[in-house]
């Protein structure tokens, strides 16, 4: 008995242990992060330039890769994943550059050049700080793309602000969803970055269309096609098959329908 006693003691000690880590480290484990200095010089095959903003206690850069018939069509605000920084979002700038919109790209707080204190909060009004900057340097021509991460940001700026279109590729129903399922012994109230993607959507504007891989090992498929639920008349999910979480947004199929949309 005693030895049971122990043993019991022993687990909820290193469960505690445990639990207090991903606590206080979640930004670890959230935001995979890639600093540079902030003299840093990406190569980019477009032509570009850097935007910096300020918001609060933030330093925040950005990259604007510029295409030639962007007066017409205007900008995407484009909200990438949360590995690395801005140096990757060429290729997927890419597929809408070629349509013909500018394209601009940020790093969160830490990340690339952009410094700041990390919070949800922080980080919604920095994603609203960049749709405003945008909204009034292309006289609101302006449409949104968020990638993993990076949906949860477009889904906020979809309901926050009046954008007319949005693409989403491989999002969430939250964080809490994700973090239930990888680690479902942990209580979900732990979570400091809750992230509510479906609260978001069920006040969007506009259209919103979302794409998500049957094969996606990052954020489950069935976490994404959840958001169905409260998706509206007009909004539509597709479901790419076999698609993975790193090629959903440039198969065939979907760039084919992403240009007959937003051509």
């Amino acid at each position: 008995m005693k030895l049971i006693k122990r043993l019991l003691i022993v687990f909820l000690s290193l469960y505690l242990c445990f639990i207090t880590g991903l606590y206080w480290f979640q930004e670890k484990l959230i935001f995979l992060s890639a600093p540079v200095a902030s003299t840093h010089q990406y190569e980019f095959e477009a032509s570009t330039k850097d935007v910096w903003l300020t918001n609060s206690d933030a330093l925040l850069h950005g990259v604007l890769f510029e295409s030639q018939s962007a007066k017409e069509r205007g900008v995407v605000l484009y909200f990438k994943g949360n590995m690395g920084n801005v140096g990757h979002s060429e290729r997927l700038a890419s597929l809408f550059l070629k349509l013909g919109y500018d394209v601009l790209s940020m790093d969160y707080r830490g990340s690339g050049k952009s410094r700041g204190n990390l919070s949800e909060e922080r980080l919604l009004k920095d994603a609203e700080l960049w749709h405003d900057w945008a909204s009034k340097e292309y006289n609101g021509k302006i449409r949104v793309v968020g990638y993993s991460l990076g949906t949860t940001f477009a889904s906020h700026i979809a309901a926050a602000r009046n954008v007319s279109h949005t693409i989403l590729f491989a999002p969430m129903w939250s964080i809490e969803d994700i973090a239930s399922r990888r680690y479902p012994f942990v209580p979900s109230f732990l979570t400091r970055y809750p992230f509510r993607s479906y609260e978001k959507l069920q006040k969007a504007s506009g259209q919103v269309v979302i794409y998500h891989g049957t094969a996606d090992q990052i954020i489950p498929f069935q976490s994404g096609e959840a958001l169905r639920a409260v998706l509206g008349a007009d909004d539509v999910f597709k479901a790419v098959s076999g698609a993975n979480h790193y090629d959903v947004a440039l198969r065939n199929e979907v760039v084919r329908d992403i240009t007959e949309r937003w051509l």
